[in-house]
């Protein structure tokens, strides 16, 4: 009788683990997106990663690699953000893996996310449970600025134990 017990509530713990994994939490029924003042439907997921930079996760490509006519390809100095979908900690799983991408959403510059409904919510590693309200989230534009020497700084001075720190910043493009 006992092993009996022991095996049904393992099947039962095996039973509750895969709703866990396959269950997908209805998202957008919790919130609203406007990118770029569009609504924008969202598909069945369970998590939108937000990046401003090409990769996520320690270099994960989240965007992917195919192209589609409705997206741009994500830059680092484009100055748009890309919504990227996730349907669970598998799929989130399987991008660090390289054996997916996420689902792509939207790229835009300007995100307004309106929460209905309290929901967990992670900005840079730190997490939170976002009460009901309005999110705002937009890029700062290319602002891409390299440090170059200045030319005292380029000239060796000799005899001079001290060098001048000094540098100045110039426009990625060159200042025009």
């Amino acid at each position: 009788m006992c092993f009996h017990l022991r095996f049904h509530n393992k099947g039962v713990y095996v039973k509750v683990g895969l709703q866990k994994l396959s269950h997908t939490r209805n998202l957008h029924k919790d919130l609203k997106l406007q990118v770029d003042k569009q609504e924008v439907e969202l598909p069945n997921i369970e998590g939108l990663i937000f990046l401003n930079i090409p990769s996520w996760g320690s270099g994960a490509d989240l965007w992917g690699s195919d192209s589609d006519s409705r997206f741009g390809k994500p830059r680092i100095d484009d100055g748009m953000l890309e919504v990227v979908g996730v349907t669970g900690v598998v799929h989130m799983g399987q991008v660090q893996s390289g054996l997916r991408s996420g689902i792509r959403v939207a790229q835009g510059n300007y995100i307004r996310i309106t929460v209905t409904k309290p929901i967990p919510v992670q900005v840079d590693g730190e997490p939170w449970i976002q009460a009901p309200g309005q999110i705002i989230i937009s890029a700062a534009g290319p602002k891409v600025c390299m440090l170059r020497k200045s030319k005292s700084k380029q000239k060796k001075q000799s005899g001079s134990l001290k060098e001048s720190r000094v540098e100045t910043q110039v426009p990625s493009n060159g200042g025009h």
